[in-house]
């Protein structure tokens, strides 16, 4: 099964921003690795409040990477397996996108605390110590992956907003990578513990209604 981000994404999970044109309309250059697209117009200054959160983001991701594998050994159901062990592929790379987002900013990616996500890890952490039925554990390890969800997707989104008002069109484009992943798997976290279908289709369905809603 392909990555359940991969409709969103590039090879390496960075995707390459088209020749476009950001929310002021001025054009936009071709992305280049580590170089900003916001040809045309004076360079912002980025801000530190922009940059505190990619920090925090950058630490939550290399945190959830080191959690992930653990979840995935302790869930036991086939399909939740596999959307934790894809994800854990997806987390990986969004740490090196954030790194490379701040190099294309030329600014230092600072290092930040997170204690959210350390929180919710560790909530994580006792669910697997229970020793839970197979079911009851599923079904808890579901429910704290879909609080880590929410909170990466309430963190990047105003990343995306600052970045598209900025018209940094590459990291704009990689956040937004980063962004409609956390979103799939925060879907597809709930089918599961909806048991609407197994996985395969319902990466199809979600995947399909990301389509549908972009073209409207």
């Amino acid at each position: 099964m392909a990555d359940i981000g991969s409709i969103t994404k590039g090879s390496a999970g960075v995707p390459k921003a088209e020749k476009g044109r950001g929310r002021s309309g001025r054009d936009a250059g071709t992305t280049k690795e580590y170089q900003t697209t916001s040809t045309g117009s004076p360079e912002i200054p980025v801000s530190k409040s922009f940059l505190n959160k990619l920090g925090e983001m950058h630490t939550a991701e290399r945190e959830l990477t080191l959690a992930l594998p653990l979840v995935a050994a302790a869930a036991k159901s086939k399909d939740l397996k596999t959307v934790l062990r894809i994800h854990l592929k997806e987390t990986k790379g969004h740490a090196k996108a954030l790194e490379n987002i701040a190099k294309s900013l030329r600014q230092e990616l600072p290092s930040k605390s997170c204690k959210p996500m350390t929180r919710l890890i560790a909530e994580g952490v006792k669910v697997i110590g229970k020793r839970l039925v197979s079911s009851d554990q599923d079904a808890a390890l579901i429910a704290v992956g879909q609080k880590i969800e929410q909170f990466e997707i309430s963190s990047y989104t105003p990343l995306c907003t600052e970045a598209d008002e900025n018209d940094w069109t590459h990291e704009f484009a990689v956040l937004t990578s980063i962004l409609n992943q956390e979103k799939m798997a925060s879907e597809l976290l709930a089918g599961l513990a909806a048991g609407k279908a197994p996985l395969q289709d319902l990466v199809e369905k979600t995947s399909l209604k990301k389509i549908r809603a972009g073209t409207r």
